[in-house]
């Protein structure tokens, strides 16, 4: 299994068009190896290994935010957490 964390809330928050976000993506996010899919508006990272955590938990993934969705795909092998900040 691997592990996928996304922050998608942080984002597309809702203030300002797709381009804001985008640029806000560029300029504080993808040094540090957050990947971004503009046609699913998608930002993650992916961890090759398999991370348990509940809904809930504190991770610190450059700065602590809280897990707000679990959901593991077990077809393709992945667990995936949405994460808010805290």
């Amino acid at each position: 299994m691997i592990t996928k964390f996304t922050i998608n809330a942080e984002i597309f928050r809702g203030k300002g068009s797709l381009k804001q976000s985008f640029k806000i993506f560029e300029e504080s996010y993808k040094c540090y190896g957050w990947e971004l899919d503009k046609e699913t508006e998608d930002v993650f990272i992916i961890i090759n290994h398999e991370i348990n955590l509940s809904e809930g938990d504190r991770v610190n993934i450059n700065g602590i935010r809280i897990v707000d969705w679990k959901c593991t795909n077990v077809l393709d092998g992945i667990i995936e957490y949405a994460l808010i900040e805290e």
